[in-house]
């Protein structure tokens, strides 16, 4: 049986709101078929919820027919009834199906605020095809309305918003989405490719920069104001998370083709900070960008990599004397593992510094829950 077999070798079931009845339109519909799906596939066959992909259906909303309209919103109400109930449960859209009739251009912006929409109500996966995904601050302000007013049928006696959509982008093609005007100056144009995530043309910006900028200044001024853009946006929902690894991908490429012409601060070292990505974390692009850009301000750094248990990180920070320990993730769990990590340190007996940093932590998590854990 393959539910046998799923469970046996820790394979992922993706399975559709869809019973004997039919395909499930309306949000109580979804749920009841995803609380069937749960007793079948978890509580029958084992199965642990976190492996069962419920995929909610995305139904196009561009028919005009008075009987769709609805149908983007309850998809979206769906997949919160099916995230409260089942916390642990992945939840799964085939996204683009809700512009399914629409020219490319107005596709892409309806499944771009799609997409930001579902994750915002709880959906961890998507099918979709990610050169055709914008990110929202990137799409007019004009556009995103009309197409959150036709997600959520926002019509009035003289306003429909599909009309609308429909003669916004009327005579527009997919290859015309809104760029940004190139900026006059190398060190305007690496902060807006850091932002935007373009690594086209990077190299010879940089180099132009070198001509009047030291590269680690380029890096402490014109390449991080381009990551703090970036994690404001993120910070505002304007940005999401593929757009955000994007502009980290392409900083990452900047600092590497930087490195080689850096010269590395003279005298006496500034301190020795303990560096790692935490247990069950593999993402390291942030800190090694820290690294490099604390070992070329003269400061001593030890690397552990990524996925590193705390006890390894309190063992070097005692074997490397060192001044302060940074702790890395990415991913929302890490932020709790941050958090427990600083009860162990402190229970070591360490007083030592601790920098912490990740895309999901907030200033209020970690001044309030991580500084009380490590008080």
């Amino acid at each position: 049986d393959r539910m046998v077999l799923a469970r046996k070798f820790g394979a992922a079931v993706v399975a559709l709101t869809i019973d004997e009845v039919g395909m499930a339109r309306k949000p109580e519909d979804k749920l009841r078929i995803a609380a069937r799906l749960v007793e079948f596939a978890c509580n029958k066959y084992g199965l642990p919820q976190s492996d069962l992909m419920i995929d909610p259906l995305t139904f196009t909303i561009a028919t005009g027919a008075e009987d769709d309209r609805k149908l983007g919103q309850w998809t979206l109400e769906g997949i919160r009834m099916i995230r409260d109930a089942f916390p642990d449960i992945q939840i799964v859209l085939g996204l683009s199906n809700i512009s399914f009739g629409l020219n490319p251009a107005a596709r892409a912006v309806l499944n771009s605020v799609y997409l930001d929409l579902a994750v915002k109500a709880g959906m961890t996966a998507a099918i979709v095809h990610v050169s055709k995904i914008r990110p929202l601050h990137l799409i007019a302000p004009e556009e995103v309305k009309v197409a959150e007013d036709l997600i959520f049928d926002r019509r009035t006696e003289d306003y429909d918003p599909l009309q609308a959509l429909l003669a916004l982008f009327a005579d527009r093609k997919a290859s015309e989405a809104v760029k940004r005007k190139q900026a006059e100056t190398a060190e305007e144009r690496l902060k807006d490719r850091i932002v935007d995530g373009d690594r086209k043309g990077l190299e010879a910006d940089l180099a132009e920069a070198m001509q009047t900028m030291a590269p680690l200044d380029i890096i402490n001024t014109v390449l991080l104001d381009g990551m703090k853009v970036v994690g404001e946006l993120f910070g505002a929902g304007k940005m999401q998370l593929p757009f955000v690894l994007q502009s980290a991908e392409t900083m990452k490429a900047a600092v590497a083709w930087l490195e080689p012409h850096m010269e590395r601060a003279e005298g006496q070292q500034r301190g020795t900070i303990v560096l790692a990505t935490v247990k069950g974390d593999v993402h390291d692009i942030g800190k090694n960008l820290v690294d490099i850009i604390l070992t070329n301000n003269g400061y001593r750094v030890v690397n552990l990599g990524i996925k590193v248990p705390v006890a390894d990180m309190i063992e070097a920070a005692r074997k490397e004397k060192a001044d302060a320990i940074g702790m890395s993730g990415l991913l929302v769990k890490s932020t709790v593992i941050m958090r427990e990590n600083l009860e162990e340190i402190a229970r070591a007996g360490l007083d030592t510094p601790v920098l912490l940093g990740g895309a999901a932590l907030t200033r209020n998590y970690v001044e309030e829950d991580c500084v009380a854990a490590y008080g």
